[in-house]
């Protein structure tokens, strides 16, 4: 995050706008960019149409189980829910960020890249959860079973 964004942050009051940007995309297929806001934007080249669209975080719990993040597009436009269908064995990836309006140029948070899972498709909205895109570069768990780490496997 900027300076100025994290000083706008902590004010008691600003008139600055924070915007999410979500952008779907799938090889083969256009993107699709979205603002929620009320006008669209160009942030780095890219124009993004407004739309209403929410993301629910995973629930915290002490179990350590882990549910996937979800969201919802409000389906304002047909081509939202022809490109979801049509992308039925196509991997999308949704790239979420969040800039300021006065300067959408910059991010301020993110990008951070998801999967698309588990879609449904209704008149009012398209649906879906979340997956980390970067889950298959990790390791789990974090250690490797190496003689230095666990001679006694070794032995």
């Amino acid at each position: 995050m900027t300076e100025s964004a994290k000083k706008e942050v902590i004010k008691d009051e600003t008139s600055a706008v924070f915007l999410n940007l979500v952008k779907l995309e799938a090889e083969g297929y256009e993107p699709l960019s979205f603002v929620d806001n009320t006008e669209k934007i160009i942030s780095n080249g890219n124009e993004y149409i407004p739309c209403g669209f929410r993301c629910v975080l995973p629930e915290q719990n002490d179990e350590g189980a882990s549910k996937p993040c979800k969201i919802e597009i409000d389906n304002i436009d047909r081509r939202i829910s022809e490109a979801v269908s049509e992308t039925v064995n196509t991997p999308v990836i949704v790239t979420v960020s969040v800039v300021m309006a006065h300067d959408p140029d910059i991010t301020e948070y993110g990008p951070f890249k998801f999967i698309l899972r588990n879609v449904s498709v209704s008149k009012e909205a398209v649906s879906a959860e979340l997956y980390d895109f970067y889950i298959y570069d990790r390791n789990l768990p974090g250690l490797r079973y190496t003689p230095q780490n666990f001679p006694g496997l070794f032995a």
